[in-house]
């Protein structure tokens, strides 16, 4: 029989989509940061408004935008208890309203008494706003009008009403931008996990010992086979151990030997003591031809050993250049 290994470092079978999810949340992510630095302030200034008297700004120019829009914020300036319904509009030069939002405006607060404790509390809701792109550069102005205006006790009242008004340019909507984030970032995180545990599963076997084997009909050209051994020890393992793993063919000839050593990691508990110890070792096979084969494993020094898991997978992908044993026997 003719055995034929080369080991080589590849990246034939890295996947390439969780990369791309990564690239498009980080885009979205610098699209985030620097998204704040194409607004530009236009007007910030405060009017009052008395019911039936509109305030109209003085008339401004709204460029044609290719990317954010005119934000117009607007904050009624209102002391406790007290509540107002106003509307914003944005007209063109011939005064046609091309855009325009109601709100309702309040300010509450009070005291509450509870067993024996007591305390004041205060809530508002003030703000108002619209969000306007434009597909042409064209005149506009601003205006802002009180509908109605009263006080919690019922009382309407007939007095101006302070307004802080901000006009901002090249406002990109940051929620949309949170909303990109949170998904691409979700499908980079899946695209990963899927990555790390991509394969089918052609043995999956635990026994109470140090050896393990176990075989299966895996292989062929441009398949990748993951092996996979979990090692479960006592509190008085050593700092390693020693995995030997043999890859026989069907007839029962060794065609790949491996052995390695790997480090435990000690768990304990919250006494400091050691409650056990965990180690992993895997590699990464090209068998061919394709056929049956059984992985032997075995595990030394053996009297702290607990357990040993072997699995293998074949069609694994990977996420960047491994090693991988490339294995041909006649």
């Amino acid at each position: 029989m003719s055995i034929d290994v080369q080991t080589q470092r590849t990246g034939r079978f890295i996947d390439l989509w969780p990369h791309i999810a990564l690239v498009v949340t980080v885009l979205v992510l610098l699209a985030l940061l620097i998204s704040g630095s194409f607004a530009k302030t236009l007007v910030s200034t405060q009017v009052q408004v008395s019911e039936g008297e509109p305030a109209r700004l003085q008339p401004l120019v709204l460029q044609r935008a290719t990317l954010g829009a005119l934000r117009i914020e607007v904050k009624a300036v209102l002391p406790s208890n007290q509540w107002v319904t106003y509307e914003i509009q944005l007209q063109d030069s011939q005064g046609k309203v091309l855009a325009s939002g109601l709100k309702q405006a309040w300010s509450e607060s009070g005291t509450w008494q509870e067993e024996g404790e007591s305390g004041s509390w205060q809530e508002d809701d003030l703000w108002g706003g619209l969000d306007v792109r434009s597909a042409q550069s064209e005149t506009v102005s601003i205006v802002v009008d009180v509908l109605e205006y009263g006080d919690t006790a019922g009382q309407e009242l007939d007095q101006p009403v302070p307004f802080e008004i901000t006009v901002r340019n090249g406002v990109v909507d940051g929620r949309y931008l949170w909303a990109g984030l949170l998904g691409s970032g979700s499908l980079a995180a899946l695209a990963y996990l899927s990555v790390l545990g991509s394969g089918k599963g052609v043995i999956a076997k635990t026994m109470p010992f140090s050896d393990i084997g176990e075989r299966a009909v895996v292989g062929g050209p441009n398949n990748l086979v993951k092996v996979v051994v979990a090692i479960a020890a006592d509190d008085t393992a050593p700092q390693r151990l020693q995995v030997a793993l043999v890859v026989s063919n069907r007839n029962g000839d060794p065609v790949h030997q491996q052995t390695d050593w790997v480090r435990l990691r000690f768990h304990r508990n919250d006494k400091g003591t050691v409650e056990k110890a965990t180690a992993q070792f895997e590699t990464l096979l090209m068998l061919e031809p394709r056929s049956s084969y059984r992985f032997a494993v075995e595990v030394t020094p053996d009297a702290s050993v607990d357990s040993t898991c072997l699995r293998v997978s074949e069609g694994a992908r990977t996420l960047r250049n491994v090693e991988v044993s490339q294995v041909r026997w006649t």
